[in-house]
């Protein structure tokens, strides 16, 4: 995209497309407590969402092929197509076996699809000058849903039941997908990847991503386990709702965002990265302190605050050392390992909080975050020295 114009038409659209095909995959944050619902147990979500996220990750190479080489346009369509398709199945599951699993990994990779088309499609519209301010802007049109999903989903499910909840699901899923109909697939290089597994190679050797996709994970991994394992450890503890942390959690993730938006691409990424490692880790600490009052606001304004600056920041080093052409594999890739901490911690974090209890667990993913930190400053130096 020439130019430093960030604010069209095009990127709002593609914001509006984000927001509501991330409303669908928000309220599935609950689907912890549907496992408990049909009789599971931590280690059967553990489980289900370590499948789920395992064939996410599997998949996500190969979207990044399809995207680089067949367009956004037609990703985001076929994608939203089928999330909006694979809700309404969900009511007729009634017992944690095969069907449920099959579902679930179904789900998963169509929605690490998304968010990698998401991305990507934006990565193309925001000018290389603005790239962070302009994936925190769009990253807020997916991070909203996820204070908004889940407090709306445990209203359907307190008032109607699972089988509205998994209605309105596919209702958002299916306007994403008619709002994508109306984008226009964004100007790019038209040089492409050769092949997979050349496109993976240059990416991961040539741009020296090693570290920070390292840090993703460790990120995915401590993200992915509040969001997923906050319902029911709050349900453990009498507390009825989880929706305040969600709440807190993006409103917070929005605001440093909005305030902070141009800051990373002026005094470099690293700097940001590394303290808000360390924010992020204290969120994950607190929630160790429920069910004291406050506790659960507090741990969610640390945690957002901590996404809404590592997210668009990790991200924006990767496709900031990758050409053009790479993009959507790039994209591809940093989604993918995201989803791959949560593969191998979001099992692990349910052995943890049914052998020792939830505080153990989200103490471990407080230690897993410091890792992160000490990775992003071995990488700022690492880079310091080679541009010095």
């Amino acid at each position: 995209m020439s130019g430093t114009r960030l604010y069209t038409p095009a990127f709002w659209l593609a914001c509006a497309i984000h927001f509501t095909g991330g409303m669908s995959v928000a309220m599935f944050l609950l689907f912890p407590l549907f496992v408990r619902s049909l009789g599971g147990d931590e280690l059967a979500i553990g489980g289900l969402l370590g499948l789920g996220m395992a064939s996410s990750v599997a998949t996500r190479p190969l979207v990044g092929l399809v995207l680089d080489r067949l367009g956004r346009r037609g990703v985001l369509l076929v994608a939203g197509a089928l999330n909006a398709l694979l809700c309404p199945p969900f009511v007729a599951v009634r017992t944690v076996g095969p069907a449920l699993a099959v579902l679930a990994t179904a789900h998963f990779v169509v929605a690490g699809a998304l968010f990698a088309a998401y991305f990507t499609y934006a990565a193309d519209l925001v000018p290389a000058t603005r790239r962070v301010e302009g994936i925190a802007i769009f990253g807020i049109a997916g991070i909203a849903p996820n204070g908004l999903g889940p407090a709306l989903g445990e209203a359907i499910i307190a008032r109607s039941g699972y089988a509205l909840f998994f209605l309105v699901a596919a209702g958002f899923a299916t306007l994403s997908t008619l709002l994508s109909g109306l984008a226009r697939e964004a100007p790019r290089t038209t040089a492409v990847s050769s092949g997979l597994g050349r496109g993976v190679g240059d990416v991961l050797l040539r741009g020296g991503l090693g570290r920070i996709l390292l840090a993703t994970a460790i990120f995915g991994a401590g993200s992915d386990a509040a969001f997923f394992y906050v319902a029911p450890y709050t349900r453990d503890l009498g507390i009825e709702r989880a929706a305040p942390f969600f709440a807190a959690y993006a409103t917070m993730t929005i605001v440093v965002r909005l305030v902070g938006r141009r800051l990373p691409d002026r005094v470099g990424p690293h700097a940001f990265a590394i303290p808000f490692f360390a924010v992020f880790a204290i969120g994950l600490t607190t929630l160790m302190f429920l069910p004291h009052p406050g506790i659960l606001v507090a741990a969610g304004i640390a945690c957002g605050a901590g996404h809404g600056t590592l997210f668009p920041v990790l991200n924006g080093i990767a496709v900031g050392r990758t050409p053009p052409r790479h993009h959507g594999m790039v994209v591809s890739l940093y989604t993918a390992a995201l989803d791959t901490g949560a593969v191998l911690g979001l099992p692990l974090c349910g052995v943890i909080a049914h052998a020792a209890g939830y505080r153990t667990m989200f103490g471990t993913m407080a230690l897993a975050a410091v890792a992160g930190l000490v990775l992003v400053r071995i990488d700022a130096r690492a880079e310091h020295l080679r541009l010095s």
